[in-house]
């Protein structure tokens, strides 16, 4: 029994506080970037791309902005979707910088514990990258 209460006063504080950053990155938003590879998915398989430029992508409950390429994608965070260590952020019609015709729909998938992520841009990608907490 006493190693028992030992484990429950060890770990008890960290059963709190893991919930709790993960709730607040969540809160305050997440920057992520594929600045190692992108990976092309279409026509139901994924290739390796053959040359990249690094995305910039910058998600919170309000708001998605995602830079690739020569444009960036704004607009309002449609649904944010949180389970265990993982928040999703999705946005619909998100406009281009450059171009208000060209709008893409997104969803951007993050692993708290890993601070790794998904991103999918329908019809065009899905990549992974690494985030940190905003």
């Amino acid at each position: 029994m006493h190693f028992l209460t030992k484990l429950f006063r060890l770990t008890l504080p960290l059963a709190v506080t893991m919930p709790l950053a993960a709730s607040a990155a969540q809160d305050s938003g997440w920057h992520c970037t594929n600045a190692d590879f992108e990976i092309n998915c279409s026509d139901g398989k994924c290739t390796l791309a053959d040359a990249h430029t690094p995305m910039s992508i910058d998600v919170s409950n309000d708001e998605i902005s995602w830079c690739a390429y020569s444009g960036c994608w704004t607009g309002p965070t449609g649904a944010t979707v949180s389970s265990g260590p993982f928040v999703s952020f999705h946005g619909l019609a998100l406009e281009n910088s450059n171009d208000s015709n060209y709008i893409v729909d997104v969803a951007i998938i993050i692993d708290s514990r890993s601070k790794s992520a998904t991103i999918m841009a329908s019809g065009l990608f899905t990549t992974p990258a690494t985030c940190a907490p905003k």
